[in-house]
């Protein structure tokens, strides 16, 4: 099973432990290296926190499950506050190939709930292996240039 970014947007998220609604999924901050969600950014703007993947004790439809409150934390670098704000969520970014083509919009990301690992990546009606993902940041998604002669 596997769910998607598009999904789990605005998805609550609620502590384990005192049962409390405590914010909603915004997006994700994505470790590229690992092709894995590193964290789950939960509220929008000043009020938006991180709440690391070793943290999320379940991930279903309905809700997602954080141990506790303590579980959630600030920004530790100028990478995390760039996921934080926003500016490095993949869905909506122009996607690249390492040659400098444009592919087109990468539309939706899937990922197994369980483990947090990133499986694909939609691009119009094109699903691409995440193991074609090198690099993102605020202006684009990097992919293997072998998805450039993709039909």
């Amino acid at each position: 099973m596997s769910d998607s970014f598009r999904q789990a947007t605005g998805r609550k998220v609620v502590s384990r432990t005192s049962a409390q609604d405590v914010g909603t999924v915004s997006h994700f901050l994505v470790d590229v290296k690992e092709r894995r969600i590193a964290a789950v950014v939960v509220g929008r703007g000043k009020k938006a926190r991180l709440v690391d993947w070793e943290h999320v004790s379940g991930f279903g439809l309905d809700a997602v499950m954080v141990s506790d409150e303590g579980a959630f934390r600030s920004a530790l670098d100028d990478r995390e506050r760039s996921g934080v704000d926003g500016s490095l969520d993949l869905v909506g970014k122009r996607v690249l190939t390492d040659r400098g083509n444009e592919v087109g919009t990468l539309d939706d990301v899937t990922f197994d709930p369980e483990t947090g690992v990133v499986q694909m990546l939609r691009i119009g009606d094109r699903e691409i292996p995440a193991g074609s993902l090198l690099g993102s940041g605020s202006y684009a998604v990097v992919l293997d240039r072998r998805e450039e002669a993709a039909p």
